[in-house]
């Protein structure tokens, strides 16, 4: 197996992992989701919607960014193989987060009644606020332990701790939504950030370190570092968490709790649904990429990588989904949600310059270049807020699904642009002709979707959709041989017996 065949394999096993855990995670979400739809409807998707929109916000500003920052530090002291240095980051990430824990709660705490002001249009839900103020404390606690399994590349571990805290939290849930209606919303997010914490702590602990004895107060010091970079990253992270609350509230307010919650469900197929390729990228591609963060040309090799990884496996189930949201929509929701439809069509579109770009903007991150993040981040969700609430107003929901679509064309251009000046960044021929391909396909696959006649709707769906599978399939087989795997694990299997 040549080198870059085992580059491909292991970015193609990374992508398969976090994606198996996004599906199963996917899963849980689909009867959360379905139980607040039936008992609920569009008010109770859109209170919870609203209400851990606001937390984000709060997670982002009070946590300075420091875990975020704190992978480039592990994963480079990792790969020096310095258990001393690396033990010394662990325990100042963990301090630190202590302390940005204190202040989501204590913030939290006193902001209450404006938030529910500024979320909900009046302060029935200061209470809320209050309790929640809590799950801050443990958000910033769970996040130190998932930064360092993300940092040490532990794949399994981080796999493992986000399935089982997702179903726990699940189970513990359901009742509450069941017995108390509106009222069961606040426990359970509590009750999801107790078991995130739980189970991130426990596999966070099989991490082998050596004990470093150090005052508090110089661990506090060494930290400093972290929090340059952090603040940039907290900076970037809480404008688009703030864009995105500014948009649901706009929303809210404009169109009413409904509109907010048909909003929510199609946001959450279009991004959380569809989050596994970009969940591997937050896990193991920007480890690895801030690794070689010196070498220009390793990163050059790495986002393209990435980028053809990752948009080989996306292309059939944009296409396929464009063509079965109506039922996927009825399946995970109810018919009242059927509105989101044209939102996630326009969305997936967008997906496609999504993954690129998405892989082209972790080159800011791994390379640590602070002023350039955060000038991008306010010119980019600045640029995000105005094209959603313009195609609101134009379009309603289906506006948003154009802006998301307009948006990311424009993120593409301007991230292509900034890393070809900065960093001598340019893609790979093989690259163009794929993206190229795949969108004319997706393209294809759209305007398709529209057509009434359903015969000739859906055998033109199967064959676009099989053309897509092949081209997948063949690109894949080339660069990680998929073909060799299978015939590796039938023979495997079949000797076992």
């Amino acid at each position: 197996m040549t080198n870059q065949q085992s580059t491909y394999r292991q970015i193609f096993k990374a992508t398969s992992i976090f994606g198996g855990v996004q599906i199963f995670n996917i899963l849980i979400n689909i009867i959360k989701s379905k139980i607040l739809a039936v008992l609920l409807g569009p008010t109770g998707i859109g209170l919870f919607g609203m209400l851990n929109s606001t937390l984000d916000v709060l997670k982002t500003i009070t946590g300075l960014g420091i875990n975020s920052s704190a992978v480039k530090e592990i994963s480079e002291a990792a790969g020096s193989g310095d258990i001393v240095k690396v033990s010394r980051i662990l325990k100042t990430l963990q301090r630190w987060l202590l302390l940005t824990g204190l202040l989501g709660f204590i913030v939290t705490l006193l902001l209450a009644s404006h938030l529910s002001q500024w979320t909900f249009g009046n302060k029935e839900y200061t209470w809320s606020f209050i309790w929640l103020s809590v799950v801050l404390f443990f958000a910033a606690l769970s996040s130190g332990q998932l930064a360092a399994l993300q940092g040490m590349r532990k794949i399994g571990y981080m796999a493992k701790s986000g399935m089982i805290g997702s179903f726990v939290g699940l189970l513990l849930s359901i009742p509450l939504f069941y017995l108390f209606s509106y009222n069961g919303i606040v426990p359970s997010i509590i009750i999801s950030a107790v078991c995130t914490l739980i189970f991130s702590s426990v596999y966070a602990k099989k991490i082998k370190t050596v004990k470093v004895n150090e005052p508090f107060l110089k661990s506090l010091g060494h930290g400093l570092g972290l929090i340059k970079l952090g603040i940039a990253m907290m900076f970037s992270g809480s404008l688009a968490i703030i864009a995105g609350y500014i948009l649901k509230a706009y929303i809210t307010q404009k169109g009413g709790i409904i509109d907010a919650g048909i909003f929510q469900a199609g946001f959450s197929i279009s991004e959380g649904y569809f989050g596994l390729i970009f969940t591997a990228m937050a896990t193991d591609y920007y480890p690895r990429l801030a690794a070689v963060n010196k070498d220009n040309l390793r990163i050059k090799d790495e986002v393209n990588k990435q980028a053809e990884i990752g948009i080989l496996i996306a292309s059939p189930i944009i296409i396929i989904a464009l063509f079965l949201m109506p039922v996927a929509i009825r399946i995970l929701y109810s018919k009242s949600f059927l509105n989101a439809v044209t939102y996630v069509n326009w969305a997936m579109l967008g997906n496609i310059f999504k993954i690129a770009s998405w892989a082209m903007g972790y080159v800011l991150l791994a390379k640590g270049k602070s002023q350039i993040f955060i000038c991008t981040a306010i010119f980019f969700n600045s640029t995000y807020l105005v094209l959603n609430i313009t195609g609101y107003n134009w379009l309603g929901i289906e506006g948003l699904g154009v802006a998301f679509f307009i948006y990311y064309i424009i993120h593409f251009i301007g991230i292509y642009i900034i890393c070809s000046l900065f960093f001598n960044f340019g893609f790979q021929k093989s690259f163009k002709k794929l993206f190229l391909s795949i969108l004319a396909l997706s393209i294809v696959a759209f305007y398709i979707q529209s057509v009434e006649n359903i015969w000739i709707k859906y055998i033109f769906a199967a064959f676009v959709f099989m053309v897509s599978l092949y081209l997948s399939y063949y690109h894949l087989n080339k660069k990680i041989g998929i073909k060799q795997i299978i015939i590796k694990k039938i023979n495997k299997n079949g000797k076992r017996f």
